[in-house]
């Protein structure tokens, strides 16, 4: 079947199933010393992730995509694994700061911004931005004169969860004009950005937008603009409920469209997110309730749907949850602790019969959770435990401003991190 994008069947790649990162031994040891709800953030997770990634997208440089989740923990841990951050505000500039990100390792990836916000990030010292209309040309033109500018093109997918191309990007037909018209008045774009969308399943969509980024540089080449950045933003899937193909078989099917249609000469840019962070996290609740109502089991739990269970809403993941204890399973349903009757954590999952004080502890919780919650009816979010195996957590209390420190570089975790140059004359040789 073809989608938007002319894409052919998906490629097939091992699906295997998902496997919890946290042990039900451990969580209960940490569940002593921490009240629930809670976070554990596991760094040899994260470490993992960026190794799959640097090894399977090899050329690479990775932008860690922020909005998956701006905990000061996981950036800590991360300034010094990747190229640099992808922000899409001020605050989570502020943000990045905070955790010792330097300004040069920061790329604005929103294609629509205000006047203020491009001001305010251009005073902290970014200098890479996108854009995807013909309105932002003045503001970038106004605000952001020395920056380096990528256009954002849409790429409408049909396999992934979160359909970013429905809202952001420029049609193909209309994008080379963009791009003449920005370097007319004095906006220096360098390149093409696309995000194939969220949790994408299928990695022959990124073949197809590779395609067309290619087309767009070989248009530009034959007007006179010699682009030398593309950025293949993100998407890449990780397990929940349902199997998708590993990190490392996905990435390289990328990476083959890659070293066939950008062989050299082009500087190419990732914005993995969920991929880095969703496995990292693990949340540990505990049932604080329980009925029954038409016959059917409920519990209640210590954080739902204005929690960390807010991806369920917002970025429509299923999350599976494990219970410590044992025994003939039914279904059941599951909610959170506000007075919301909206606060359904599942309707569908079989669990043993619980009793009040019960552990769940339920995996893939470290992409679009935490950064969506609330403090609805008081209950806070939970907090965030880093776990590195040893007997007492390290747990995180204090609360970031968003008023950006300065930047302490961070040292680097075997890895030295590669920054994106200031603008700088576009000096790639012609394109074939």
């Amino acid at each position: 079947m073809k989608n938007g994008n002319g894409a052919l069947t998906p490629i097939p790649l091992p699906k295997p199933a998902g496997e919890p990162g946290l042990s039900f031994d451990r969580a209960a040891v940490l569940a002593g010393t921490v009240a629930t709800p809670f976070l554990v953030l596991a760094p040899s997770r994260i470490h993992q992730s960026i190794r799959t990634l640097r090894t399977c997208l090899p050329g690479v440089e990775l932008y860690y995509a922020m909005k998956s989740n701006p905990d000061p923990e996981l950036l800590g841990l991360l300034s010094g694994l990747v190229d640099g951050i992808d922000v899409a505000s001020y605050p989570e500039v502020a943000l990045a700061a905070a955790a010792g990100v330097t300004p040069e390792r920061l790329f604005h990836s929103n294609p629509v911004k205000k006047d203020t916000d491009i001001a305010a990030c251009v005073r902290h010292g970014v200098r890479w931005f996108t854009f995807d209309n013909v309105d932002e040309i003045p503001k970038l033109q106004a605000h952001a004169p020395d920056a380096s500018v990528l256009l954002r093109v849409a790429i409408r997918n049909e396999s992934c969860v979160v359909d970013l191309g429905a809202k952001f990007g420029a049609h193909e037909d209309e994008a080379l004009a963009l791009v003449l018209h920005a370097r007319s008045v004095g906006v220096n774009v360098r390149g093409i950005a696309f995000h194939v969308g969220s949790q994408s399943t299928d990695p022959a969509i990124y073949l197809a937008a590779l395609t067309l980024a290619r087309r767009l540089f070989d248009s530009a080449a034959k007007a006179g603009v010699r682009l030398d950045t593309l950025d293949i933003g993100g998407g890449f899937p990780v397990v929940y409920r349902t199997s998708v193909p590993k990190l490392e078989d996905f990435c390289r099917v990328v990476s083959r469209g890659l070293s066939r249609m950008f062989p050299a000469g082009v500087r190419i840019i990732a914005e993995p997110g969920r991929c880095i962070s969703g496995d990292s996290m693990t949340l540990v609740v505990r049932v604080i309730g329980r009925s029954v109502r038409n016959g059917v089991p409920w519990y209640f739990i210590d954080d739902g749907l204005y929690g960390a269970f807010s991806g369920k809403l917002f970025d429509h993941c299923d999350y599976e949850l494990k219970p410590v204890r044992r025994g003939p399973v039914r279904e059941c349903v599951v909610a959170g602790p506000t007075c919301d009757s909206i606060d359904i954590v599942s309707r569908d999952q079989m669990l043993p019969d619980l009793e009040i004080g019960d552990l769940l502890i339920v995996p893939g919780m470290g992409a679009y959770t935490k950064a969506s919650a609330t403090s609805f009816n008081g209950f806070q979010p939970p907090v965030t435990v880093v776990d590195d195996g040893r007997s007492a957590p390290r747990k995180r209390s204090r609360r970031v401003t968003s008023k950006p420190a300065a930047a302490r570089p961070r040292a680097a975790s075997g890895i030295t991190p590669r920054r994106l140059p200031a603008n700088e004359p576009t000096t790639v040789p012609p394109l074939a």
